[in-house]
């Protein structure tokens, strides 16, 4: 006859079981974004005091290579404003970042397994490293990059350039950005290959169609579009991607290794 401490589930099993009822997720989802609104404006006031040192980083890369005659010229009373709000708003968002993925991961983890849970913790701040480290290749690249446009202009005997302020802070920013997304692609392939979705051999028997794959993202991500961006973030892409096979392989046999010690026992 099974004794009752036998009939206690594993935890794994209590684990899998639901918490709560649908309507208390609803409940616990709505405080959470009402917290994570919350987050935004006041980063989006604290933000306004830091936009003249921020335009001035984000202007440096045109001004350090600026032709004679290279003049920033707003076109519309309202410009000035809104570009100060706009980008308020996405140095606010960068502040309160933070908080905001705390919210998103207190709602997300318990309905995540004890392996997925783990897999997240360790490659969050590897992710968060990629990123930054993206964004400032992003930033570095843009002075050869606009060198390399302006170098056109020579074409062009009597024009000079009036850059509108609004989408010259815009481009930069969704440059900085393309970058540090373009940086994620290993995040994913290790994530994929940490809950065994993804074998090592699989993405090195297809690397000619990753490599297709990261041409097309580059051609996506980039704001212009042109081909000195799309190989400035398509080359190190390709680096990432066969990076993440070596990592992929490292993770694969350490499983196959705790399998076989777990086989042992």
């Amino acid at each position: 006859m099974t004794s009752p401490a036998n009939l206690t589930p594993p935890p794994e099993a209590c684990e899998d079981e639901p918490k709560a009822t649908f309507m208390e997720h609803l409940e616990e989802l709505r405080r959470r974004i009402f917290r994570a609104l919350l987050y935004i404006m006041l980063g989006w006031v604290v933000a306004f005091a830091l936009t003249p040192y921020v335009y001035d980083f984000l202007a440096t890369p045109l001004l350090q290579i600026k032709p004679e005659g290279t003049k920033f010229v707003f076109t519309h009373a309202t410009e000035p404003f809104f570009l100060k709000l706009k980008l308020a708003l996405i140095l606010g968002l960068i502040l309160v970042m933070p908080l905001i993925m705390g919210e998103v991961w207190g709602f997300v983890a318990p309905g995540l397994t004890r392996q997925e849970r783990r897999a997240v913790k360790l490659i969050a701040p590897f992710s968060l490293c990629l990123f930054f480290g993206g964004v400032a290749l992003g930033y570095y690249i843009l002075p050869a990059a606009f060198r390399f446009f302006l170098s056109y202009l020579d074409d062009y005997p009597d024009a000079q350039l009036l850059q509108n302020p609004a989408q010259y802070i815009m481009f930069v920013v969704k440059m900085m950005f393309a970058f540090g997304l373009g940086f994620q692609t290993p995040v994913v392939l290790v994530f994929l290959a940490h809950v065994g979705i993804v074998t090592p051999e699989a993405m090195w028997r297809h690397w000619r169609y990753a490599i297709l794959i990261i041409g097309l993202l580059s051609a996506l991500l980039t704001p212009s579009g042109d081909a000195f961006s799309m190989v400035a973030i398509g080359l190190p892409m390709v680096f990432l991607y066969f990076l993440s096979v070596a990592l992929v392989a490292w993770i694969a046999r350490r499983r196959q290794r705790q399998a076989l010690r777990f086989e042992t026992r």
